[in-house]
């Protein structure tokens, strides 16, 4: 008697081992399979997150690829709507920027005297007026007197003016300092029409950038040409080592 009741005791207590067994596995895999779903659910979100930054910074990076350029400068974004262009082609800031690109004088620069005189040689018409700034003994003027209506030379230095009227009789010299404005700016009224269309500037190939350009400012300010015909090496080597930023790789791609 007292065996089977033995044997009955441990059979109980191996039955509830079994079902605690069960049960901790039980909740062991579905403690696993929580955080399994908790873990999933994070990692979603984070691709998620990541996934619309990277969105976001190439919509951007896109927009930044797709601006494009108006005819006044300004830089408009692929964006806009047809009613914002007209909109800002109707601002006064639109009108203005044209203004100024209507009324600027074309530039060309050279470095060399052949460039020079064969940019006087394809520029110049025979209906205009034309002056000639820097203009030593005449050499240049000599190309230019054959291909224009009227040519006025001057230079500071008076005996180069001196042999330059010798050489060139037919041609106007005058004595004056290039940045002398209402002197420069008198000579108009000896042509007719009342303006230089083409002004020649040559005050030393190897003068420094910034009197080249003062100088170039003064007359696109008063004399107004329309075209600007510059011999100066330094200019020409500051030109053909820029660009744009907007026709830059960088630029062009959108990249910061």
């Amino acid at each position: 008697m007292t065996e089977e009741l033995g044997t009955s005791g441990s059979l109980q207590f191996a039955a509830r081992l079994a079902i605690a067994v069960v049960l901790l596995t039980a909740a062991a895999i579905a403690f696993g399979f929580l955080a399994g779903a908790w873990s999933a659910r994070r990692a979603a979100a984070r691709k998620r997150r990541e996934g619309q930054t990277v969105h976001t910074a190439t919509a951007g990076t896109g927009r930044r690829r797709r601006d494009e350029l108006c005819e006044c400068g300004v830089m408009l974004p692929k964006s806009c709507s047809p009613e914002e262009k007209l909109r800002h082609q109707a601002s006064n800031r639109h009108k203005s920027n044209m203004l100024k690109l209507g009324n600027a004088s074309e530039v060309i620069v050279c470095e060399e005297v052949s460039e020079y005189r064969a940019a006087a040689q394809f520029l110049v018409k025979p209906n205009d007026n034309v002056l000639e700034v820097g203009c030593h003994v005449g050499g240049t003027t000599k190309v230019l007197a054959g291909l224009c209506q009227k040519l006025i030379g001057v230079d500071q230095q008076a005996d180069l003016v001196a042999q330059a009227r010798i050489k060139l009789p037919e041609v106007q010299f005058e004595i004056l300092d290039a940045f002398d404005a209402s002197k420069v700016l008198a000579l108009t009224r000896q042509v007719t029409p009342a303006r230089f269309h083409k002004v020649f500037i040559d005050i030393s190939g190897s003068r420094d950038i910034a009197t080249v350009v003062r100088l170039m400012d003064m007359y696109e300010n008063t004399l107004k040409p329309e075209v600007m015909v510059v011999k100066s090496q330094a200019l020409k080597r500051l030109l053909l080592r820029s660009q744009l930023w907007i026709h830059h790789p960088g630029g062009a791609k959108g990249e910061p």
